[in-house]
């Protein structure tokens, strides 16, 4: 009867012959049973390897590198570089202009390298909130939840307490530990009552030591610089050139070297120079006009000359109002700008500054 069975025939004394037991289909079951045992095996292996720390050993072997890499942080514990936040970020001088625009405020600006962001505010109910105008005022979004804050956490990764050191005062960036981050607060109401809660609302950073001081003959870099624009002014913020301060107000580019120039009591000093100034600003068109596709060489003279009396006070230039369209023409003017070079390059798009080809 299992002669007639096809593929299992006998042998003369009427056993089933060793060869035919591996013959369609018979094959086919010895296979899949021996590639199960396999597997079996395999996976005994791997969950014995792990459990008696075998790669240990293979790490050692010549051809296993790549299985080192990549179970070395796992294994021990040695893969959290202490001040990897911003690691790798190249600082550029690029301004945020309008930072609280950004779906997310301040950290965006320094994951492309941003080392300026600025915050408009108002003065509402004892706190700052803010806003580019007040239809768009809210009170979950104030000066502390959107820049104090976030700023402290960031400096706190970048300078983390060890037994080794606990007072460091590195910047936000860890490419570069002593590049400030210059922190514009443009105030939308009245210096008066304005700048009193600015002020105090700088008392986190300021007890950690992380603000750029003026001591009163000299300037002492920190981690954050702040400074004052809007209705800020020389009168309300500095006073006078000796009191010791960890901000520091806009300088009104246009005016610096001419006869319109702020001097002082007696007439004789300007009262902008570095001391109380980092920067001086103006728009593009009031400083040179309406620009068609790139700035004329008389319109590029001017804006030198402009960089020039800045900088002959110790004092860095940002021109605010760069067109944004069209692409090219935008590129164009950032390209000549830069070149001068002005201090800050002043844009609302942070990627395409960073890592744009212009």
């Amino acid at each position: 009867m299992l002669a007639s069975v096809p593929y299992f025939k006998l042998s003369p004394q009427g056993r089933a012959r060793v060869r035919d037991k591996f013959t369609p289909p018979g094959y086919i079951f010895y296979l899949v049973s021996i590639m199960l045992l396999f597997a079996l095996i395999v996976q005994y292996l791997f969950s014995a390897s792990d459990a008696f720390r075998i790669y240990d050993a293979k790490w050692s072997v010549s051809g296993h590198i790549e299985q080192f890499v990549e179970q070395w942080a796992q294994r021990t514990g040695l893969g959290e570089y202490p001040s990897s936040f911003t690691r790798g970020i190249e600082p550029k001088p690029i301004h945020s202009h309008n930072d609280y625009w950004q779906k997310v405020p301040f950290y965006k600006a320094i994951s492309v390298g941003a080392i300026s962001v600025e915050a408009d505010v108002y003065a509402r109910d004892g706190d700052l909130l803010v806003a580019h105008e007040e239809t768009a005022l809210s009170p979950n979004r104030t000066f502390r939840s959107l820049y104090v804050n976030p700023l402290i956490e960031t400096l706190e990764r970048q300078n983390p307490k060890t037994k080794f050191v606990n007072d460091s005062r590195c910047g936000v960036f860890d490419e570069d530990c002593t590049q400030t981050l210059y922190l514009w607060v443009d105030l939308k109401t009245g210096v008066e009552e304005t700048w009193p809660l600015v002020a105090a609302q700088l008392e986190p950073l300021r007890k950690r030591n992380w603000l750029t001081k003026w001591d009163g003959e000299t300037i002492i870099p920190g981690p954050v610089t702040v400074i004052g624009t809007g209705s800020a002014n020389w009168e309300t913020l500095i006073v006078n050139k000796t009191r010791p301060r960890d901000y520091f107000v806009d300088a009104p580019l246009l005016s610096i070297g001419t006869e319109s120039e702020q001097l002082d009591k007696d007439g004789k000093v300007p009262l902008y120079d570095h001391t109380s100034s980092p920067f001086a600003t103006t728009s593009l068109p009031a400083a040179v006009g309406y620009v068609r596709g790139q700035l004329s060489s008389k319109q590029l003279k001017k804006v030198e000359d402009l960089v020039k009396k800045a900088k002959d006070r110790g004092i860095k230039v940002r021109i605010w109002e760069t067109p944004g369209w069209s692409t090219k023409r935008r590129h164009n003017i950032w390209r000549q700008l830069m070149d001068i070079p002005v201090g800050l390059l002043n844009t609302d798009d942070l990627e395409d500054a960073a890592f744009g080809d212009w």
